[in-house]
């Protein structure tokens, strides 16, 4: 989730007991120049001007010179001592800027974000120096290792905090729902908050705009561990390798600088990407830890079976045998769980904390996600948005599925476009039936997005048809209102079948133009069921 689309966001702790000089919180960082007074003392740190208060540092990270002016105006209203801004933007130069900057102290920072990062790290006492931070990267699978990582590490009476998608929270309390990776002072104040309430392990997860953007650089990582790597996110990074670099830069250079003694990568060895963060970090002094399904890796399988019921058999992590009950399905989820365990052996935890941990853990909000509707049909909400997540979840339902595979699905507005036809590809070959509808169409035309993909569907050989000749007929349906779609999935499914709801997952809105509808795929399933008598 990008900050356009942050819902929530608490406060940071309050650090009315620690305030620090400005002079301290910036000394030696990249700074073109401070204007004013540098001594002045700083009660707190902001990026938001709406939520800046009396004392604060604000830093102004907008893009355009416009926005900029009016963030620091809004600061400086609302009591900022000081604020940081790259002074070259908009051609103003720092010293015009400065000239109207009278009410405080200015600082032009060459790269604010990065300043920020190495500020918040000092205002709020560098927590992840001490902390069990460990960062999950990859395109697909980040959120549910967190959970299986929360679940194994709580098995060893160890408690834990989850940084990620489905928000921020401490233990079983939520604190922050917004950015997948967090600006580094919410990423610090969280930090400092699971320290104050006796939290060591946190399990965060990273995004590659998180790591390109500077979010995490002041971090000290005690582990990472990568998923694996698909198309995402290509409209920011523009390139694969773009976006594989940015990916790269967690273990080569953030990791390898950290403060822990013993540092630890945990890498999906089948992935062709994880092969090469194996290789430009073998010479490294970081411990490494390799997963996947092929027996070269430290961690996998020794006998496995699934079924709808879950992932059942035995792996060898590190050379030890563990047996494992999972209620998670599937060979993707079975990945999950081999680099999470992976971790947790390599980080101490016991094989019967491990096989517990695993047992225990059902999955994280909206990822195959079971929803009870009709009898003898099995209903799944899935996060699945980008290709190889949407093809995962499609490749490991179908052989379990003893009928149909029915598949609700659409792609987002103001995203990379190159990959609506490719979703709908994946959807034709992978599904017996699709249902094309809206997901977040944001700004754009959702009839435009869906035609983009429908040229996926049709190039895979499929037909457009009506409800009505869904029953004995292969081909497509499409339905603009996702409600409506699902709805038609729903009435078609017959025992036996399997019906995916992909793109939202754990969401519980739905962007629509500059509106925020309140749209829950979970909640929409519960209330057809019970309108269609089911």
């Amino acid at each position: 989730m990008r900050r356009s689309e942050k819902i929530t966001r608490s406060a940071a702790p309050a650090r009315e007991d620690l305030n620090m000089l400005l002079a301290e919180l910036i000394a030696g960082a990249p700074v073109r120049g401070v204007e004013g007074d540098p001594q002045v003392e700083i009660t707190g740190i902001s990026y938001d001007s709406r939520e800046t208060k009396p004392g604060h540092l604000f830093f102004s990270l907008a893009r355009d010179a416009e926005r900029n002016r009016a963030n620091i105006d809004d600061a400086l209203n609302r009591g900022a001592r000081a604020v940081a801004v790259d002074g070259r933007w908009g051609g103003k130069g720092a010293a015009r800027l400065a000239a109207s900057v009278s009410s405080g102290t200015l600082i032009d920072a060459p790269q604010p974000r990065l300043l920020m990062g190495v500020a918040a790290a000092r205002f709020f006492g560098a927590p992840s120096a001490r902390a069990n931070l460990v960062g999950i990267t990859g395109t697909s699978g980040k959120t549910t290792t967190t959970y299986l990582l929360r679940s194994i590490f709580e098995a060893a009476d160890r408690p834990t905090g989850i940084i990620g998608t489905i928000g921020i929270f401490i233990r079983d309390h939520k604190i922050y729902h917004g950015l997948t990776t967090p600006e580094s002072v919410d990423f610090e104040s969280s930090l400092a908050q699971m320290e104050h309430e006796g939290v060591h392990d946190a399990f965060a997860e990273v995004s590659s705009i998180g790591i390109a953007e500077g979010r995490v650089d002041a971090l000290d990582f005690s582990a990472c561990l990568f998923t694996n790597l698909g198309r995402d996110h290509l409209d920011y990074h523009g390139t694969l390798e773009n976006y594989f670099a940015a990916k790269l830069r967690l273990f080569t250079e953030i990791l390898p600088r950290s403060t822990h003694r013993e540092r630890l990568a945990v890498v999906n060895g089948d992935d062709p990407f994880g092969r090469r963060i194996l290789d430009a970090t073998e010479s490294s002094k970081i411990r490494k830890v390799s997963f996947g399904l092929e027996v070269a890796n430290d961690v996998h399988p020794i006998s496995i079976k699934t079924g709808i019921d879950g992932i059942h058999g035995t792996i060898s992590v590190l050379g030890r045998a563990i047996d494992i009950d999972s209620p998670l399905l599937g060979e993707f989820y079975l990945r999950n769980i081999l680099g999470a365990s992976a971790l947790s052996a390599a980080s101490g935890i016991d094989e019967l904390a491990v096989a517990a941990g695993v047992r225990r853990c059902s999955g994280a909000p909206g990822r195959m996600e079971a929803v009870p509707a009709r009898d003898g049909v099995t209903v799944l909400v899935d996060y699945a948005h980008k290709p190889d997540a949407l093809e995962a979840v499609l490749s490991t339902l179908r052989p379990l599925t003893r009928e149909r595979l029915i598949c609700v699905f659409g792609c987002g507005g103001d995203r990379d476009r190159g990959k609506r036809p490719v979703m709908g590809e994946i959807a034709a070959r992978r599904a017996n039936l699709a249902i094309l509808t809206s997901d977040n169409p944001r700004t754009e035309d959702p009839l435009q997005i869906i035609a983009e993909v429908e040229g996926g569907l049709k190039t895979a050989g499929l037909t457009r048809i009506e409800e009505a000749r869904a029953r004995d007929s292969t081909g497509y349906i499409v339905e603009p209102d996702r409600r409506g779609a699902i709805a038609i999935a729903l009435r078609l499914a017959r025992p036996g079948d399997v019906v995916v709801i992909a793109g939202k997952g754990h969401e519980d809105y739905q962007l629509v133009g500059n509106r925020v509808l309140k749209f829950d795929d979970r909640t929409v399933v519960r209330e057809l069921a019970s309108e269609l008598g089911f």
